[in-house]
């Protein structure tokens, strides 16, 4: 079977060599009075796989940290399960700088990749202090690492991190229901995605007073194609915390309404993420993002006129979610 790390780019190095390769990899661009400015880190990251995640999720997850590095430099950190029974530990170094728009604009990024066992995860705790860049805050992405591996990281590889993200839309379990010790600190990506669709919605719900909204509301529905499943959870909780909002939030009835999470068929093309308002009487409130691009609608009769409105919710970048993930 094929290693993870080797589906990534980079150039093999005894662990042990790494840094002493990183002390000598950008004399070229530096003098002795001022180092490569091009270089300096504001931030580790570290991308850390499960076993189950593919070489193709890998390569693409690493491309998108990438990207998210070259405008906002970081150490980049990532980990790689073996299946090899071996207890030795293999490394990469990737580097490579970014000229933008400006030849002025430039960026150097460096990842440092490391093939481990998954049960070495003290040694592994240890390994990562090493690579780290000292002083600055770290933030750790999981992909695919199951929840009772994570739970063992609590004491050890994830002291000190300032945010942990993961993704509910890719991952095999709900990643939510552990037991963080700071759960402030954890952020779902899927909830990073959906910035843009709450804007859009949010702005539509703002021309009505709250009480317009909430009075006689009985049934909130989300249905979901199974890739959108985690921004599904996560529009559910936000229109919930939403609803809090209303000034007789004790005695309110939309708080008392039934919310619903429903998978539809893959096979429907028109169906990505939809959510429907039912009320007591003749009012509703349909919104739908269409599969593929940006397209969206808004159906409703809130008591004034029929509305339809179409929307465009153009999707955030990986790399731009990632960010919103990680500093909001």
């Amino acid at each position: 079977m094929a290693e993870l790390i080797d589906a990534l780019p980079g150039v093999t190095l005894p662990v042990e060599a790494v840094t002493k390769r990183l002390d000598t990899m950008w004399e070229g661009d530096a003098t002795p009075e001022s180092p490569s400015e091009f270089r300096a880190s504001q931030m580790n990251v570290i991308l850390h796989f499960g076993l189950d995640v593919s070489p193709e999720e890998a390569l693409e997850r690493f491309e998108t940290v990438i990207r998210f590095a070259q405008r906002y430099p970081s150490r980049i950190i990532v980990l790689c399960p073996t299946h090899v029974d071996e207890s030795m530990m293999t490394a990469k170094l990737f580097s490579q700088c970014y000229i933008g728009e400006s030849h002025r604009e430039m960026c150097c990024c460096e990842a440092l990749l490391l093939s481990y066992k998954s049960e070495n995860f003290g040694y592994l705790a240890n390994q990562v202090s090493i690579w780290l860049e000292g002083d600055l805050p770290t933030y750790h992405w999981f992909s695919g690492v199951p929840g009772h591996r994570i739970e063992s990281y609590f004491d050890n590889l994830l002291t000190g991190v300032r945010r942990i993200v993961y993704d509910s839309s890719v991952e095999g379990e709900d990643l939510s229901k552990l037991s963080w010790p700071n759960p402030e600190q954890v952020y779902d990506l899927a909830r990073a995605r959906l910035l843009p669709v709450r804007q859009s919605i949010g702005q539509f719900l703002s021309s009505y007073e709250m009480s317009t909204l909430c009075t006689g509301l009985q049934s909130v529905r989300f249905t979901f194609a199974p890739e959108w499943s985690g921004e599904a959870r996560r529009l559910q909780e936000w229109v919930e915390d939403c609803l809090c909002d209303c000034d007789k939030c004790e005695d309110c009835t939309a708080l008392k309404s039934k919310f619903e999470l429903v998978s539809c068929d893959a096979a429907d093309e028109a169906c990505a993420l939809t959510m429907d308002w039912s009320y007591n009487d003749d009012r509703c409130l349909h919104w739908r993002k269409f599969k593929g691009g940006a397209r969206g609608e808004i159906e409703a009769y809130l008591g004034k006129a029929h509305e339809r409105i179409p929307t465009r919710v153009k999707p955030l970048p990986s790399e731009q979610a990632l960010a919103e993930a990680l500093f909001f």
